[in-house]
């Protein structure tokens, strides 16, 4: 229904364009000949200047809510998901970090981790690597580590998320689930750890992070 909305207000734009043309009192289509152009464009028999004010002020509200509306909540929007990038370029950094530094990742503040912008591009490398075998224990467990820290704030970002769009809430939550499983391995022994858990869900949330900034993963 939204989309449907959207799509009537250009359409009507587009329309009140060619009202407000067709119903103008200038002359300057008659430069036009009497081609079928100039029949399209030829004034209505009555009702020309109602029609032409209501071209007007249609156009006018447009380009009012395009500048006072639409515009500034684009800008939020793209705003919000930069600042929710945030806790998923803290998750994603540990790929890119040697075991020494990985070791101490998990204090790490969120607000300094890199913008996530730095990390789309690598989105598709980061999944080929997204498995048990490719990473090892170590990074895996630096990994389990890190999904645990940041955890609560994926559960507390929900609301902000549906700020965006509900369809990048729905996204939020799945991120926000394959962390959830990721952390249920760090409390746990070494030897109870089942490690095909990496394999699935952090697939996942390769896959819902491209999902959540529009970005297409090469397929294998």
């Amino acid at each position: 229904m939204k989309l449907f909305v959207k799509n009537a207000v250009w359409l009507l734009l587009a329309m009140s364009a060619f009202l407000l043309v067709k119903s103008s009192d200038e002359t300057v289509w008659s430069a036009l000949g009497d081609g079928w152009l100039h029949d399209v464009f030829l004034q209505f028999d009555n009702g020309n200047s109602i029609i032409f004010n209501l071209s007007v002020g249609y156009i006018v509200s447009t380009i009012f809510y395009v500048l006072v509306v639409l515009l500034p909540e684009i800008k939020t929007k793209n705003e919000l998901k930069k600042k929710l990038g945030q806790p998923i370029s803290f998750v994603l950094e540990v790929y890119d970090k040697g075991l020494i530094d990985g070791l101490f990742h998990w204090s790490k503040h969120v607000i300094h981790c890199k913008p996530i912008s730095e990390h789309l591009n690598d989105l598709d490398r980061f999944e080929k690597e997204s498995t048990y075998k490719k990473l090892g224990e170590a990074k895996c467990i630096i990994i389990v580590q890190a999904a645990d820290e940041i955890l609560p704030t994926f559960e507390q970002l929900v609301p902000v998320a549906f700020q965006i769009s509900h369809q990048h809430a729905m996204i939020w939550l799945s991120l926000t689930n394959s962390i959830r499983q990721l952390a249920r391995l760090w409390p746990q022994e070494k030897e109870e750890r089942d490690w095909g858990i990496i394999d699935l869900n952090l697939k996942e949330f390769i896959h819902y992070v491209a999902l959540f900034y529009g970005q297409e993963l090469t397929k294998q």
